[in-house]
């Protein structure tokens, strides 16, 4: 279906406690058949999903998998060791890129929020298993952005609340740093050229 409506990439939900997330997380699956136990049990239902999914979705277009990659509780939850695992699994299994969220998987959580607070995670499992990853997780600024991609902490970034306190977020990100490749669409052509006189005066005002 998402093929046929014309998306250019399809995301398997393996994240924040729903189905595929809770065969992984030791915290939810208790089972005691070949879906649960080891960690190579446990992720024998969401490998079968992903590999029915990279049969489904045209080759040439990229597909990714969310996890937590950590539960917050320590060693009794995922943790990002496994987590690097996890994202090798899905890799196999025909994941192009790994986005790299945590927790939401248990009541017993206890994380530890900040600026850019996931994203030490999507480094190590860059890093570490040599696999494209998206990083997330109050990520505000375009600096942030930058800085995350120039290091080498991710492959792309994803933004979510920022773009709901402003949907134009990108557009406003592009004239901030003198982008002026960035299509805008025609009807706002004249916000805009706006938005550039104005940074433009304002960085005169800096020199002056």
């Amino acid at each position: 279906m998402a093929d046929r409506a014309g998306y250019d990439m399809v995301e398997l939900h393996a994240a924040h406690g729903y189905l595929i997330s809770s065969f992984i997380s030791p915290l939810s699956n208790q089972r005691t058949d070949d879906y649960g136990g080891s960690l190579a049990n446990r992720m024998r239902y969401p490998l079968e999903v992903s590999r029915a999914m990279r049969a489904a979705w045209p080759a040439e277009r990229p597909m990714s998998v969310r996890i937590s990659a950590t539960d917050w509780v320590g060693e009794a939850g995922v943790t990002p060791q496994e987590a690097v695992d996890i994202a090798r699994m899905f890799r196999e299994a025909g994941a192009d890129i790994i986005d790299v969220s945590a927790g939401q998987t248990s009541t017993e959580a206890r994380p530890v929020y900040g600026r850019m607070f996931q994203t030490p995670l999507s480094d190590r499992i860059r890093n570490e298993a040599g696999l494209a990853t998206m990083a997330v997780g109050n990520i505000t600024d375009f600096d942030q952005v930058n800085s995350i991609l120039m290091a080498g902490r991710a492959d792309l970034v994803c933004l979510a609340r920022p773009h709901l306190a402003d949907p134009y977020w990108t557009l406003h990100a592009a004239v901030a740093l003198g982008d002026e490749a960035t299509e805008w669409p025609k009807p706002y052509l004249r916000g805009r050229d706006q938005a550039r006189r104005l940074r433009d005066r304002a960085q005169e005002a800096l020199r002056a």
